[in-house]
C-alpha cells in the first residue's frame, strides 16, 4: 500500500520553502548591494586620493621650480665676485638681498619652507634659518635633483629637502659647481593637507614614507599608523590600489596611491561597516523579523496540529482498528473544537458496528448449531435402522455374543453423537467413536477390516466434532460396498509444525483425476449439492470456517490402497491457545 504523506506536513513544507526563497532573494539583494557600494566607494576615493595627490605634488613641485628661478638669479654672482675682490661692504650688501630674495620666494609658497644657496667656492651658506652654519658633508651626501626625507629629531622637525646643482650637470664634488641650491619643508604641511582632506572625507589618512615612517594629522597617530603601514608593506603596495585588512579590531577599506616625487604612499582608511552600516542594519531587523515569523510559523503550526492533525491521527487510527477487524476501539480525549462531535460519533460508529457484528456472529453460530443437529438428525435415524435389524436378526438365529458386542458399541456410538453440549472434544473422543462405529459395521458386513493408527501425541487435540466419523462412513458407503470382496480402511494421522492431519484410506474403486477435481468444486460450494453428499461437504464447510480457507478435507487417488485418500487439515492448540 502506497504510503500518502499527510497534508499537514505538506503545508509545512510548501510554506518552509517559501520562506527560504525569501531569505535567499533579499541574502541576494543585499549582496549586491554591498557590491555596487564597494564599486562607488573605491571610485570615490581614487578620485579623492588623485586630488589630495595632485595637490602634494603642485605644491612641491612650486617649491622645485622656485630653486630653478634662483639659479638664474644674477645676485649670487655678484655675491661671489664681491667676496673675490674682498669688497666686504658690498660683500654684505649682496649677502643681504640674497636672503630678502629667499625670504620673498620662500613666502611666495602656501607650504612653510626654507631655502638655502651653498656656494662651495667660499663654503658660504645663505638661507632663510637663523642659522646657516656651512655643512660640506650635507652636500656630499646629497642628490641633485631628488627629494629625499629626513627623519629629523622628531616628528615635528621632519622634512623633505631637494638640492639642485649649479651648472645642473655638475656634483658635489666637482671644483667646476658654482652653487647649490636646496629647498626643504616639513612634513606639518602634509599633515595640514590631510586635516583639510579628512574633513570633507569619512575616514583617516595618512603619509607612509618609503622607510616606514608616518604622519597624519594627529601627531599622537603616528605610532600607531606606523605598525599599521608595516604590516601593509609586508602584504606588499605596489602602485595604487585598494584592499579590505583588519585594523583596530575592526575591518577597514584601505586606498593608497603612489607619490613618485617624494617616494611615499597616501593612505586613506575606512571602517567597512561606515558604509555597510544602513544595509547591515536593515539586513539584521529583516532576519529579526524573518526568524519572529518563523517562531510565530510555528507556535501556529503547533497549535494547527493540535487542534486539527492530531484529530485526524486519532480518527485515522480508529479506522485501521477497524480494518484490522478491532471494533472495540474507542477514541477518549477531548479536542475541545469541532472535532469533539465528530470523535463522539465515530465511537458511537463503533459502538453500532460491534453490536452488529456480534449479533451476526451469534447469529452465524446459531446457525451453524442448527445445521450440525439436523445433520445428526438425519444420519442417527438411517444408522439406527440398520443396527436395529441386526439386532433382530442375530436373536432369532440366538446369536447372542453378537447381541452384546453391537448394542456396547451402539451404546458408546449413540452416547457421543448426543451429547452437543461440548462442540470441541478431544480428538481420542472421535477416535473411539470410529472405532465404535467400525465394529458395528463389521458385524453388518463381515469383508470390511480397518486399521487406526494415530500417534498419542494426537489425542489431546481437541478437535470439531463428527469430522472423521462422516468421512469414514463415506469410504465405506461409497468405496467397500460398491466393490465386491474384501475391503480395508486406513485411519492414520500425523502433525505439522502448524496442523493436524487425519488421513482416510479405502480400497474401493476411487475416482479418476477429473472427478476429483470437479467432487472439490462442489465441496466449495456454499450451499450443499445433493450430488456432493452432506457428509463432507459439512465437515470441509465447518473446517473452513473455523480454521480459515487453508482448512478443510481435500481428495486424492491413494498411495496405499486402489481408492481414495481424503486428508482432514485443521490447525494444532500451540501453547493452548483458544480455537
Amino acid at each position: 500500500m502506497t504510503r500518502h504523506r499527510p497534508v499537514f506536513l505538506k503545508m509545512n513544507a510548501v510554506i518552509l520553502i517559501l520562506l527560504l526563497l525569501i531569505i535567499l532573494m533579499y541574502t541576494y539583494f543585499s549582496r549586491t548591494s554591498f557590491h555596487v557600494i564597494d564599486s562607488q566607494m573605491i571610485d570615490y576615493k581614487e578620485s579623492q586620493l588623485m586630488f589630495l595627490k595632485y595637490q602634494i605634488e603642485t605644491n612641491a613641485e612650486r617649491l622645485s621650480l622656485s630653486s630653478n628661478i634662483l639659479v638664474r638669479d644674477s645676485s649670487i654672482l655678484d655675491l661671489q665676485l664681491s667676496i673675490l675682490t674682498k669688497d666686504y661692504y658690498r660683500t654684505l650688501d649682496f649677502q643681504t638681498h640674497l636672503k630678502e630674495k629667499l625670504y620673498l620666494q620662500s613666502l611666495s609658497s602656501t607650504w612653510s619652507n626654507n631655502l638655502f644657496v651653498y656656494l662651495p667656492a667660499i663654503q658660504l651658506v645663505v638661507s632663510t634659518e637663523l642659522k646657516d652654519t656651512y655643512n660640506q658633508r650635507l652636500l656630499d651626501e646629497a642628490v641633485n635633483g631628488k627629494w629625499r626625507f629626513q627623519p629629523g629629531d622628531s616628528a615635528n622637525s621632519a622634512y623633505y629637502q631637494l638640492f639642485l646643482w649649479d651648472p645642473g650637470i655638475s656634483n658635489a664634488e666637482d671644483s667646476s659647481i658654482n652653487a647649490v641650491f636646496e629647498v626643504r619643508f616639513g612634513l606639518d604641511n602634509i599633515a595640514k593637507t590631510l586635516q583639510h582632506y579628512n574633513q570633507d572625507s569619512p575616514g583617516n589618512s595618512f603619509l607612509l614614507t618609503a622607510d616606514g615612517s608616518a604622519f597624519s594629522d594627529v601627531e599622537s597617530n603616528n605610532g600607531m599608523y606606523e605598525e599599521f603601514g608595516a604590516d601593509l608593506m609586508k602584504e606588499g603596495l605596489h602602485g595604487d590600489g585598494h584592499t579590505n585588512v583588519k585594523f583596530n579590531g575592526e575591518q577597514v577599506f584601505v586606498s593608497y596611491v603612489y607619490l613618485p616625487e617624494l617616494d611615499a604612499y597616501l593612505m586613506d582608511y575606512v571602517p567597512v561597516s561606515l558604509f555597510y552600516k544602513p544595509i547591515i542594519d536593515s539586513r539584521n531587523l529583516f532576519y529579526i523579523g524573518m526568524v519572529i515569523i518563523i517562531v510565530l510559523g510555528l507556535i501556529a503550526s503547533y497549535t494547527l496540529y493540535l487542534h486539527v492533525q492530531r484529530p485526524v491521527k486519532m480518527i485515522m487510527k480508529g479506522l485501521k482498528h477497524f480494518e484490522m477487524g478491532d471494533y472495540s476501539f474507542r477514541i477518549h480525549r477531548s479536542i475541545r473544537n469541532e472535532f469533539d462531535y465528530m470523535i463522539q460519533r465515530f465511537n458511537d460508529m463503533g459502538t453500532t458496528i460491534q453490536h452488529l457484528i456480534q449479533d451476526v456472529y451469534e447469529e452465524q453460530n446459531r446457525s451453524r448449531l442448527a445445521t450440525l443437529k439436523q445433520l445428526q438428525s438425519q444420519i442417527n435415524p438411517h444408522f439406527l435402522y440398520n443396527c436395529l435389524s441386526f439386532i433382530a436378526a442375530c436373536a432369532k438365529v440366538g446369536r447372542t455374543d453378537r447381541i452384546k458386542d453391537m448394542v456396547y458399541h451402539l451404546g458408546g456410538y449413540y452416547r457421543y453423537i448426543t451429547r452437543v453440549e461440548n462442540q470441541m472434544p478431544l480428538l481420542q473422543e472421535e477416535i473411539e467413536l470410529v472405532t465404535h462405529y467400525m465394529e458395528i459395521y463389521t458385524f453388518r458386513l463381515e469383508r470390511i477390516d480397518y486399521r487406526i493408527d494415530i500417534p498419542q501425541a494426537m489425542w489431546s487435540e481437541p478437535v470439531m466434532r463428527l469430522i472423521l466419523q462422516p468421512v469414514v462412513e463415506n469410504a465405506i458407503v461409497h468405496g467397500i460396498e460398491p466393490k465386491p470382496g474384501r475391503g480395508t480402511v486406513f485411519v492414520t494421522g500425523h502433525q505439522e509444525p502448524d496442523w493436524n492431519i487425519l488421513m482416510v484410506e479405502d480400497s474401493g474403486n476411487g475416482m479418476t483425476d477429473k472427478e476429483i477435481a470437479q467432487y472439490l468444486l462442489q465441496l466449495d460450494q456454499p450451499v450443499m449439492d445433493d450430488s456432493s453428499g452432506c457428509g463432507l461437504w459439512n465437515v470441509h464447510q465447518r473446517l473452513k470456517q473455523r480454521f480459515g480457507p487453508e482448512a478443510g478435507v481435500f481428495i486424492q487417488p491413494s498411495g496405499k490402497l486402489s481408492g481414495l485418500s481424503v486428508k482432514l487439515r485443521w490447525k494444532r492448540n500451540l501453547e493452548g491457545e483458544l480455537l
